[in-house]
């Protein structure tokens, strides 16, 4: 009957929880890298906003530092989902290594400075995007999540390329 089906099967109940359990757990630390790029992101570009010189600079850096935010929430939602905890924008500015931070050093600069920082930025979490997306940890859902954002980071880079251009 049904009954021994469930007796032969190789692996008992909590070992199946248990392998499910700890997918999550490298999942949600996949996730946990993107998001604090992603974070990371977000403020470079605020950052940016503040150094740059002309409008068109300025609403760039604003509506993809609202993208960004965006994307983060996404991904926190997701690491939700998994059973995780999000950590909080404040804490994961703090403990970063801040790619987006020589954006600040370059205020002398202007536009010229802050786009090739968002650039360098930018570079840094398509690369981390690229590495989750290779990896096994994740799912179909986070995948496709990720997948979403590629398409845009690819359109955003055609418009930094085009700014850099119109900013020499």
């Amino acid at each position: 009957g049904l009954g021994d089906v469930y007796k032969r099967q190789d692996l008992p109940e909590h070992k199946i929880w248990k392998d499910k359990f700890m997918t999550n757990e490298k999942s949600i630390e996949r996730l946990t890298e993107v998001l604090e790029t992603l974070i990371d992101s977000s403020d470079g570009y605020q950052k940016a906003t503040e150094v740059a010189e002309r409008d068109v600079f300025k609403n760039f850096f604003t509506q993809r530092a609202a993208a960004r935010r965006a994307m983060a929430a996404e991904v926190k939602s997701e690491i939700r989902q998994l059973g995780g905890k999000p950590d909080d924008e404040g804490s994961i500015l703090a403990k970063m290594h801040r790619m987006f931070l020589t954006i600040s050093a370059a205020v002398q600069g202007g536009d010229d400075a802050a786009i090739k920082a968002v650039d360098t930025g930018e570079e840094y979490l398509r690369d981390q995007i690229e590495k989750a997306m290779k990896s096994d940890d994740l799912g179909l859902s986070e995948k496709a999540m990720l997948g979403n954002f590629q398409g845009e980071l690819r359109a955003d880079e055609r418009l930094i390329d085009y700014l850099e251009e119109a900013a020499d």
